[in-house]
């Protein structure tokens, strides 16, 4: 007896439609079984369409779920726009250390979705950040804190916001 073959992972189909003036579907115009050339199918669709029906025309792309994940053009807009659905938030998972008697302590944030120009926070109070990874910044406790706890964040560039975890000054 023979061992089953393996099976591929099933391939995620990105379909592009031309929309209509109430941005629903209107008509399939192609896809790809990759999200990067599906958008890029979409701009190069995009431009025939504007260039033979002197339009705006709106052209999406969705992904196997049919979640749009990309629009390029827009009715009624001058000039042509692409936009995507926005980054994951990022997550703070743990801190490290969670305390220190000593001010100007670096500490470790570990979690996700960290981007580079990340900045752990504690309110109004700033930290100066260092961006190590997708999983890791770290950051300079303030010498100015009085002891407490205060409550840490981390907030990419682009304003999403992580929760926050305890940091104890002792």
């Amino acid at each position: 007896m023979s061992a089953p073959e393996p099976k591929a992972p099933p391939l995620q189909q990105f379909n592009v439609y031309w929309m209509t003036d109430q941005n629903t579907k209107n008509e399939w115009l192609g896809g790809s079984y990759d999200n990067i050339s599906a958008v890029t199918i979409g701009c190069c669709i995009f431009a025939a369409l504007e260039k033979n029906y002197q339009t705006r025309a709106l052209v999406a792309v969705f992904d196997s779920t049919d979640t749009a994940i990309a629009f390029i053009g827009g009715h009624g807009e001058s000039t042509p726009t692409q936009t995507v659905p926005a980054a994951p938030a990022p997550v703070l998972s743990t801190l490290q250390p969670d305390s220190a008697g000593n001010w100007n302590v670096e500490v470790h944030a570990i979690g996700q979705n960290f981007v580079a120009g990340a900045v752990a926070h504690s309110g109004t109070q700033t930290a100066v950040t260092t961006f190590i990874s997708a999983t890791e910044v770290s950051f300079i406790v303030p010498g100015v804190l009085a002891a407490g706890v205060y409550q840490v964040s981390v907030r990419n560039p682009d304003g999403q916001e992580s929760n926050s975890l305890p940091f104890t000054a002792l």
